[in-house]
């Protein structure tokens, strides 16, 4: 069991439902991950002088083509976990914190284009409904049968050590490209869990944003 607000998504639980009854908070951490798949990679390109092709090309064209190097991290991750709250809080006992839903069905997520289910992330929302005033919500704190989009993302780098002196093999420049996100793929960001509010179920944001890139140049010596 986990008190820590969100991870990766808008946080909706503020405080105990029910602070005499701790055993409600006892669900999935937010932060939850089933499965993720990390890869992270250095990769000399084989072109160049002392490399495996070109290798008697003339210097100055080494300069240009040879000596390079690539690095990479990928990373795939299923979604988090949601949280779901009545809009504004709705109309909690007095101390205590904000409404949570009322779940009367397993919550499933919508399939289709991209273009539907961002704007339609539930397919079946009549399953979470406003509890009556007053009264506790029946959802857990965070609900792992629905979660938010999984994530891709792939961090990206070219770079090339230019020798500045013989005598002082230390003394060096580094040129270096970096691109985040670098296929600028789309990862969208969590739906909108407050029951009640008109954009219940649509995701509205990025949770990466697009492509960036840095160019770098670094001095040893």
């Amino acid at each position: 069991m986990a008190w820590l607000s969100n991870y990766g998504q808008n946080s909706v639980n503020y405080g105990l439902q029910d602070p005499n009854r701790l055993n409600l908070e006892r669900s999935l951490s937010t932060f939850d991950m089933p499965q993720q798949w990390k890869f992270n990679y250095t990769y000399d390109v084989p072109f160049g002088r002392g490399r495996a092709f070109l290798s008697n090309i003339p210097r100055a064209l080494d300069l240009i083509i040879g000596g390079w190097k690539t690095a990479g991290v990928w990373t795939i991750h299923d979604g988090f976990p949601l949280q779901f709250a009545v809009t504004g809080g709705g109309t909690p006992i007095w101390t205590y914190g904000w409404q949570r839903a009322d779940i009367v069905g397993t919550p499933t997520r919508s399939g289709g284009s991209d273009g539907y289910w961002i704007n339609n992330y539930f397919a079946n929302p009549n399953v979470f409904q406003a509890p009556a005033a007053y009264t506790l919500g029946t959802s857990a704190r965070a609900i792992g049968t629905v979660r938010s989009p999984f994530t891709f993302t792939n961090n990206l780098s070219i770079l090339k050590d230019f020798a500045l002196s013989q005598s002082h093999e230390a003394m060096m420049l580094e040129l270096r490209l970096e691109a985040s996100n670098a296929f600028n793929h789309p990862v969208f960001g969590t739906p909108d869990t407050y029951v009640g509010d008109p954009n219940f179920g649509v995701i509205n944001y990025m949770g990466i944003g697009p492509r960036q890139c840095q160019l770098a140049l670094k001095f040893y010596f």
